[in-house]
């Protein structure tokens, strides 16, 4: 359908552009949400500011850095520890916070004195950090604070100190996602190479996007470390300002949240070399397919199966515990970007749950493209959602759950409604296969909690409402406080007591269930099998009549199927070839012992033929003539009776492969990101290195692998032909060519769909 106005919009009916609700047989073609545009005057936005996305998201997670902040103490307390990045350094980034505090005086007379002075305080009370980030906030940009040289005298100065300047106050950009950009591209332009890191494997990777909230960073460490593949850095949870400086030396960038870091992935491919592959960490089988994915890269897919084997041996059960008791529940995500398109599909094909909305504050359109590929019909789309259209949304949809962050937590409990913390999560970490275990359980507890249930019970009854004590906010008197307090006590102990009866029952009947079964299902087993084995000799012979009486029916099939067989005739062309050269030997000798004998019958015959050929001579022509034209009025006679029939079959065949690449297309929009990359020359070229390398693969051809780009369309070629094969069984009785002419049909499709035809304005940007 088209854009969406909401009730509660009508007085800023600009809103309907950024809201969009899915229909069936609808694309991105058709709707798109405007994105990463100006906040509209009047809704109230849940965005946070430019050098938020710089500071909080992405350079205050480093865990040897003192982050200074040029500017008033209020920007610097609003991005200190309210964000779980820790660290394996006792949280050093999380204890501390560093500002030159701004004052009027200073705003009037410059601060660029008082910034050095903070600079060199800083270093002095932690000797042993020799790294420093300075960051300006929008008055000291207004002011015309230049910090840079301030940085030069500094280091000058010290001497042994290195210091990365990001200048991005709140104003730059409609939200946080410019901070995001210009923490990226200055660090690529002013740090990357500038350290070379010691390297200890063959396999060396970067991790980008990742923050190591709540020990997301651990995880994947742990799965590297088993793999025996090398972490040159990761930007930037639990990583070191030096690491950073050494992400050039990295084979491949394995980018998590592309959002926030996908530029400088683009910028290491473009000046490097080094590949970025896409993965979703979040999600049980996304885990499986990013882990393979990078063992595909190194050749040591082995590894990657092992570690995988090892996790789900560990998780799966317990994964479809709570899938028993999460399917069928309606969520809404309410977060930033990214972890819309990351979650939507993890949630529905894990756990059999519906997102049923999804707000972005910082996303832009290529965010969106994302989801909308991956999300179910009927879902609402918002971009920068505000308050009251939440409460509409809510009344549309009445979720079970919402993940979001805590301020717009807040406003949701309130309507007794449980939320997760999608943010900095409840009780993390919540990446790969122990964390998809994790996620589940903190959205299990929020849903049958009966807390919220509590909360909308009114025990006050018939009562007169309760008494204020003066203040005039309304607080209950102490008398009707205890007996409400009583009275919510006593409904927990009972609920509580009627749980640990259900678990105690149902553990009781489920041990006895499973020692019944036992014995019955061993003895059928045991049954079956010599049964198995004599039915295949008994139907033998009734099958060999059936054979013959078939045979009939499969010649005039046979004759629709030439046309398909001719591309095979080329193929064969050289084979023939090839053996005609082996025989050629052989067969000389025995012409050339011949050749004589032929010569000396021919001088005896030829006195006898010659009078009789003269008198035959006229006859022969005429009848010659008339030979001559019968198989060319034969010939055309049969072409012009299978032309209809070759055109029919020709228009059939390539009907069938178009419905076949359609099948396909929609499998990747669904669940391939390498078609979503920020700019139409990347797009174009994803899905041609991708496309063809799987067309090798699933047709036999030999995989040449010469650079570390090819590599990387051979990791995400190798994953897709694996789905494919699994998904599709007529994928397995095509033809070479045919399967060749499906993946190029998708190719054409996809490159409509995403860049054509695309409704995302940043595409053709000519710079990232």
């Amino acid at each position: 359908m088209p854009m969406k106005l909401f009730k509660c919009d009508e007085s800023i009916p600009e809103r309907e552009k950024h809201i969009y609700i899915k229909e069936k047989g609808e694309d991105t073609t058709q709707f798109l949400p405007s994105a990463h545009v100006e906040t509209i005057p009047g809704s109230l936005s849940e965005r946070g500011c430019s050098y938020c996305g710089a500071k909080l998201v992405i350079g205050g997670v480093l865990k040897d850095t003192i982050q200074l902040i040029h500017g008033p103490v209020g920007c610097a307390y609003d991005t200190w520890h309210t964000k779980r990045y820790p660290s394996d350094n006792g949280n050093f980034q999380l204890k501390y916070v560093w500002s030159s505090d701004m004052k009027e005086q200073h705003v009037v007379f410059g601060g660029e004195k008082l910034l050095k002075k903070a600079m060199l305080e800083a270093f002095a009370e932690f000797p042993d950090i020799k790294r420093m980030m300075v960051y300006t906030t929008c008055s000291t940009a207004l002011i015309g604070d230049d910090i840079k040289p301030v940085v030069k005298e500094v280091e000058k100065e010290l001497g042994d100190v290195d210091i990365f300047t990001v200048e991005c106050p709140g104003f730059a950009g409609v939200s946080q996602s410019k901070g995001h950009h210009v923490f990226n591209m200055g660090w690529m332009t002013d740090k990357v190479g500038t350290f070379e890191p010691e390297i200890t494997s063959p396999y060396t990777i970067n991790v980008i996007g990742d923050y190591n909230i709540q020990g997301d960073t651990f995880v994947m460490e742990k799965y590297m470390e088993k793999m025996g593949i090398q972490i040159i850095a990761h930007f930037t949870g639990n990583g070191t300002y030096d690491s950073l400086r050494g992400m050039h030396r990295a084979q491949l960038n394995v980018t998590n949240c592309a959002r926030s870091a996908g530029y400088i992935a683009n910028e290491l491919k473009k000046k490097y070399g080094i590949p970025r592959i896409d993965v979703d960490t979040w999600g049980f089988d996304y885990a499986k397919e990013g882990l393979r994915k990078i063992g595909a890269f190194f050749g040591i897919e082995d590894r990657a199966e092992a570690v995988i084997a090892e996790e789900v041996a560990k998780y799966e059960s317990k994964l479809e515990w709570y899938k028993e008791r999460l399917s069928g529940k309606k969520v809404c995500i309410w977060t930033g970007g990214p972890r819309l398109w990351h979650w939507t599909k993890a949630l529905e094909d894990d756990l059999g749950m519906h997102v049923v909305a999804m707000s972005s504050k910082f996303g832009h359109q290529e965010d969106f493209e994302k989801v909308i590929a991956r999300g179910e019909e009927g879902t609402i789309y918002i971009d920068d959602g505000n308050e009251l259209e939440f409460f509409e949304v809510l009344e549309m949809v009445k979720p079970d759950l919402v993940l979001t962050g805590p301020r717009v937590g807040a406003l949701v409990k309130k309507l007794h409604l449980p939320y997760v913390n999608g943010h900095g999560y409840h009780n993390g970490p919540y990446m790969g296969f122990e964390g998809a275990v994790n996620m589940a359980r903190d959205m299990y507890n929020a849903i049958y909690s009966p807390l919220m249930k509590l909360a909308q019970y009114d025990i006050r009854g018939e009562q007169n409402l309760p008494s204020t004590n003066g203040n005039g906010n309304g607080k209950a008197t102490k008398e009707v406080s205890e007996e409400v307090v009583s009275l919510i006590q006593q409904q927990v102990k009972e609920a509580t007591s009627e749980v640990k009866q259900l678990v105690k029952e149902t553990t009781s009947q489920v041990k006895q269930l499973v020692k019944e079964a036992a014995p019955q299902v061993q003895q059928p087993a045991k049954e079956v099998a010599p049964q198995a084995k004599q039915p295949a000799k008994e139907v033998a012979p009734q099958v060999q009549p059936q054979a013959k009486e078939v045979a009939p029916q499969v010649q005039p099939q046979a004759k629709e199927v030439a046309p398909q067989v001719q591309p095979q005739a080329k193929e064969t062309a050289p084979q023939a070839k090839q053996l005609a050269k082996e025989v050629a030997p052989q067969v000389q000798p025995q012409a050339k012992e011949t050749a004589p004998q032929a010569k000396q019958l021919a001088k005896e015959v030829a006195p006898q033929v010659q009078p009789q050929a003269k008198e035959a001579a006229p006859q022969v022509q005429v009848q010659a003539k008339e030979v001559a034209v019968a198989p060319q009025v034969q010939v055309q006679a049969k072409e012009v009776a299978v032309a209809p029939q070759v055109q029919v079959q020709a228009k059939e065949i390539a009907s069938y492969i178009q419905e076949r690449a359609g099948e396909v297309t929609k499998l990747i929009q669904e669940r391939c990101l390498w078609q979503f990359h920020s700019r139409a020359w990347d797009r174009e070229e994803n899905i041609n290195g991708v496309l063809d390398m799987a067309a090798q693969i699933l047709t036999g051809e030999k995989v040449v692998l010469e650079t570390l780009i090819q590599r990387g369309f051979y990791a995400d070629a190798k994953i897709l032909s694996a789905d494919l094969e699994i998904r599709f069984s007529w994928l397995n009785s095509m033809e070479n060519s045919q399967k060749k002419a499906v993946l190029e049909s998708v190719k054409a499709m996809l490159i409509d769909i995403v860049i054509t035809k695309s409704k995302n304005g940043e595409l053709h940007y000519s710079l990232y």
